[in-house]
């Protein structure tokens, strides 16, 4: 059972990750630059700690592709990464990001990872609190899902295997109830982000 959804927590990783990138390309969604970059490069780190702790692996790899691919589609059709406030934010992501490489103990490092994925959210909760509409809800709903069936799939429990699946859940559902797709579309609020 716990491998059963392991594997839908991959495949529903992957399907929403496409879902979004196609959302992106119709010009639904405005992905945040710096967000997705930080989230792929956290995404590889991720997964080689879920690979040596016995941690939910194939739900780490589907957050390893998808992220990648969402960064690379963000470069054409993204949003953001030209302020102070994102630049300042991601050379403090990049400064704990070193660290984390540094850190002896495995929970310390863990946290260091959430701080840098902190900062990614909270890229895209700005860029979503000026414009509501640069986002849809259902992949944030999908991906919060994710996260939860990774939950249930771990084949062991522990707080480094706990955190990042539990993060996802948490994060994602609050990018669902922030996203109105309905909402008034403002793209110069967010076009020099």
């Amino acid at each position: 059972m716990k491998d059963a959804l392991a594997i839908a927590s991959l495949v529903l990783s992957l399907a929403v990750s496409m879902l979004y990138i196609i959302q992106v390309v119709r010009g639904k969604v405005k992905p945040q630059r710096f967000s997705w970059l930080l989230w792929t490069m956290l995404s590889a780190t991720y997964f080689a700690s879920a690979l040596s702790t016995g941690g939910g692996v194939l739900f780490t790899f589907g957050e390893l592709v998808g992220p990648g691919l969402i960064f690379l589609v963000s470069l054409k059709y993204g949003v953001g990464g030209k302020s102070r406030f994102d630049l300042v934010s991601l050379v403090i992501a990049l400064v704990a990001f070193v660290l984390l490489f540094v850190a002896s103990n495995v929970l310390f490092g863990l946290i260091l990872a959430l701080v840098v994925d902190g900062i990614g959210f909270m890229l895209t909760a700005r860029k979503l609190a000026k414009d509501r509409s640069s986002e849809q809800k259902m992949p944030w709903l999908l991906y919060s899902l994710g996260g939860l069936l990774a939950i249930f799939g771990l084949q062991t429990f522990s707080v480094e295997n706990l955190l990042f699946p539990i993060y996802i859940v948490i994060s994602c559902g609050v990018f669902f109830f922030m996203a109105d797709p309905k909402a008034k579309p403002k793209p110069e609020a967010i076009e020099n982000l």
